[in-house]
């Protein structure tokens, strides 16, 4: 953790020497650049945007207690969040808030003394160089913020992105599906064929295949039952 409070300055000067990509908004756009790093023009923002803008982009702590979240903050977050001091304490990086109430107008201070010199983002065409005495209204509020932080200045802007290389992911081919085998189940042993009993052989015996067994039967037959009456 480091002071960003020169770091701070640095960003208005910078932001500054960009007007001509600068815009005056109040409109839900104010605060959209902060959060984009590198900084990308064109930047549309306002009084306390621009405050808010230079904290962020030096590292330090969001000057209204939204930890730069929630894109709401203006001059009367930074008075609940600032602590007022007088005016023989100031020092470049504290903002002074014009008006009464919850304020009509800050600005961020880059030389102390007895007219402190501020960057002042209040119309198109700025952000420019204004003395307090210059803007004139009352009453006039210093506000010292909390500045340290993890310090980055535009000659970073100078410094390659670095850009972590993403882990490649191994993939691993699916398990080849198991071959199923088909066996055929072997065939049963033939029971072999039953004999055909003795007297169906006979009868399937063509009648003109045997003729004197024929006769004799026939003999027996009379014998033992007598001769047929004609």
């Amino acid at each position: 953790m480091s002071d960003t409070r020169n770091a701070v300055v640095e960003w208005a000067k910078w932001l500054m020497e960009h007007k001509a990509q600068m815009n005056y908004s109040e409109g839900g756009d104010r605060l959209a650049a902060i959060g984009e790093w590198p900084p990308k023009f064109p930047i549309n923002t306002d009084c306390s945007g621009f405050v808010t803008l230079c904290y962020w982009l030096a590292g330090a702590p969001d000057p209204t207690n939204s930890n730069y979240g929630s894109h709401e903050g203006y001059t009367g977050t930074e008075l609940n969040i600032g602590t007022e001091i007088p005016k023989q304490l100031v020092e470049p990086g504290d903002a002074i808030v014009y008006g009464p109430g919850t304020g009509w107008h800050t600005a961020l201070i880059v030389e102390a003394g007895e007219d402190p010199l501020t960057i002042s983002m209040g119309q198109q065409g700025d952000p420019s160089l204004v003395r307090v005495s210059q803007d004139g209204r009352q009453p006039q509020r210093y506000l010292r913020f909390r500045t340290e932080g993890h310090l980055r200045t535009p000659a970073d802007l100078d410094k390659p992105v670095v850009k972590l290389a993403t882990p490649e992911v191994t993939k691993t081919a699916p398990a080849a599906k198991p071959v199923e085998l088909h066996q055929t189940a072997p065939e049963a042993p033939h029971a072999p064929a039953t004999p055909e009993p003795l007297h169906q052989q006979v009868d399937h015996v063509p009648a003109t295949g045997f003729p004197l067994i024929k006769e004799i039967a026939h003999i027996a037959e009379e014998l033992i039952e007598g001769p047929s009456e004609s």
